[in-house]
């Protein structure tokens, strides 16, 4: 593969670079700077090494993740480069995750120590890429200062299940630098390098398929790669050079189209694309109008910061995304009319076109908009506030102390908020706590507070928060879910049936809808309906393929039909597909039945070598081995 040529009339290897002169500045070493912005970091991150895990996502990530849990294995490597569960497919995540096991276990600690780590890496990359881009020192560490501490972007550091946030931006900040190594002196090798650096970003989030319109931008500026479109011959030429460049991304584009595939059948796997169902086009577009407005309010005051923003559906008020199409397109044709200022068109073209993937057009979960959403388009903005102001006050007297003054309060305020706002992750109840105070009718914040009374024995107090939730989103099925278990707990079984039937019907997660499955099973065999359980134990196996407990639940529901062949397969396969004593004491039971004692010995062996005070297990052993008659158990037929 050869990368496209670029026309003749292209800046050269010594211009495409912008020229700056920039006066020096005493004790100014970058090295030193970037090593401060280090510490600005970590400093105003400190309170995460004092947060947990949250019940939101990080037990599909890690806390509940069999394969993340046995930590950097081969098997778990090969799982990660094809598994598409939590609607993504994105290996090097997953290996991220293992590699955090294996070196802190399930320490929080640890975890949260390694996205800060990240995140602190892509600051110093953010600044070194402006500051050898632009020349300009210190406007590049103010950006890269803001950029650290703003408190939009405590979501990604503090939640352990945003690792692909940061380590796929990670991937594209050494993609850009890889890039303007390739404009120096283009070559295949170069090229290869940004290809490569590009697919490990996608491979982390396909968030970053933006890639190849971003270095467009970065063509107009800060490279130069294109002329200001001003007179007609200049316009002429831009348009010439424009498809050139935008010939040269083709090969980029292969990889856009590949992630974009994997993504769809991953989201379509696990159904998180049905909202689409549920919210029309218009609807959507004009969500999404309005979170481009909101994502530059919330970054301008950001306070009143949750981890879930209900979606309005057909509730928002037209005059609000009018507003925001108004604003958005007046700000553009600014930009139109100051050419010269090529980072205001830049910037905010970055904005705009990094934000498209997660506005909402595709609906991908319940969420209005998300502050991690927000991590790298923001970038954009930020380049324009700092750059605008700096040349604002180019003329002034005594400017730099003027404008370091501002930029050190401004930071210190931000870290000041990121520092609360990240003790917000101490744990689930602070966390959606937090959440309903600052967006009142949250189901979703409802709905994991009530998880987490769940989890620490308090099922009578989750009660309250799965009404809720299940009363202001009827159509959130996890909420009828959740509610069914706890009446199925309460041995309100008529209810619980009617949450759990629900919680079927309005799914949207395959997971999800599985899990209703087999627990509506377990209410249908504590009412002894053993065929009706067993289909929907069918289902949810149907549904994963992979689920352990509904494989020994089916085969338990086999056993007392008397289906002891079937029943034999089922805790087989469960048995495999993970090492659990209980699938092997049973099926050294159905064993038993089928009149192969030297199976059920075998598998009472491996039942005791997995828990040793297993006394059922033991008990049946030694009367195999010993000649004695079996034991009678209550679970044989009665």
């Amino acid at each position: 593969m050869s990368a496209p040529p670029l026309p003749a009339e292209l800046p050269s290897a010594e211009t495409a670079l912008p020229q700056v002169q920039v006066a020096p500045i005493r004790n100014s070493s970058p090295w030193w700077i970037a090593a401060a912005l280090i510490v600005l970091t970590s400093i105003a991150y400190w309170p995460t090494f004092s947060n947990g895990f949250v019940n939101y996502d990080d037990d599909g990530y890690v806390t509940q993740n069999h394969f993340v849990q046995k930590g950097l294995t081969l098997s778990g490597i090969v799982w990660a480069w094809h598994a598409t569960v939590m609607a993504n497919w994105h290996p090097l995540t997953w290996i991220s995750h293992m590699a955090d096991v294996q070196m802190f276990r399930m320490n929080p600690a640890g975890h949260h120590a390694a996205s800060l780590l990240l995140h602190a890496l892509n600051v110093a990359l953010l600044f070194f890429l402006l500051y050898k881009a632009t020349g300009f020192l210190w406007r590049s560490a103010t950006v890269a200062a803001v950029f650290a501490v703003h408190p939009l972007n405590v979501e990604c550091v503090a939640w352990v299940a945003e690792r692909k946030s940061l380590l796929c931006t990670t991937f594209l900040f050494l993609a850009l630098f890889a890039y303007g190594w390739y404009c120096r002196k283009p070559g295949v090798a170069r090229y290869l390098l940004v290809a490569l650096l590009f697919a490990l970003g996608l491979a982390a989030k396909p968030m970053v398929i933006t890639l190849p319109f971003a270095l467009l931008l970065l063509d107009y500026w800060p490279l130069e790669r294109l002329p200001i479109p001003e007179t007609a011959e200049a316009r002429a030429l831009f348009w010439a050079r424009l498809r050139q460049l935008a010939l040269e991304k083709l090969p980029l584009l292969v990889l856009c189209a590949a992630s974009a595939y994997i993504t769809v059948i991953a989201q379509a796997r696990t159904n998180t694309i049905a909202a689409n169902l549920y919210l029309s086009l218009p609807v959507r577009l004009k969500n999404g109008l309005w979170s481009y407005l909101m994502y530059l309010v919330k970054a301008a005051w950001p306070f009143h910061l949750a981890i879930f923003y209900p979606h309005p559906e057909n509730t928002l008020a037209l005059w609000k995304p009018l507003l925001a199409l108004l604003l958005l397109l007046s700000f553009t044709a600014y930009c139109f009319l100051h050419l010269r200022q090529r980072y205001l068109l830049a910037g905010w073209l970055w904005y705009l076109g990094c934000l498209v993937p997660v506005i909402g057009v595709i609906q991908v979960g319940r969420q209005a908009m998300a502050d991690r959403y927000a991590y790298t388009p923001l970038l954009g903005i930020l380049v324009i506030v700092v750059w605008s102001v700096a040349d604002h006050y180019a003329e002034t007297v005594r400017r730099a102390e003027m404008l370091g003054l501002v930029s050190a309060l401004a930071v210190i305020f931000l870290a000041a908020l990121t520092w609360r706002q990240t003790g917000y992750w101490k744990d689930s109840f602070s966390l959606f706590r937090h959440a309903l105070d600052v967006t009142p009718a949250n189901f979703i914040a409802e709905n994991n507070l009530g998880q987490a009374y769940v989890e620490l024995g308090r099922p009578d107090l989750a009660y309250e928060h799965f009404v809720r939730a299940s009363e202001e989103k009827p159509h959130f099925g996890l909420a009828h879910y959740n509610l069914g278990l706890v009446l199925a707990g309460q041995n309100r079984n008529d209810e619980a049936r009617k949450q759990f039937q629900m919680a079927i019907q309005y799914g949207q997660e395959r997971p999800e809808v599985a899990q209703a499955y087999h627990n509506l099973g377990v209410v249908l065999l504590a009412d002894r309906q053993w065929n009706e359980a067993r289909a929907l134990f069918s289902e949810a196996i149907r549904l994963t393929p992979d689920k352990r407990s509904s494989y020994l639940a089916r085969g338990f529901t086999e056993f007392r039909l008397a289906d002891y062949r079937a029943a034999e397969s089922d805790f087989a396969v469960g048995a495999a597909l993970s090492p659990d004593p209980n699938a092997l004491f049973w099926l050294g039971r159905a064993q038993e039945k089928l009149g192969d004692l030297a199976g059920a010995t075998d598998a009472y062996r491996k039942a005791l070598s997995l828990e040793p005070g297993m006394p059922k297990a033991k008990e049946r052993l030694d009367a195999i081995t010993s000649g004695r008659p079996l034991p009678f158990l209550q679970q044989d037929d009665d």
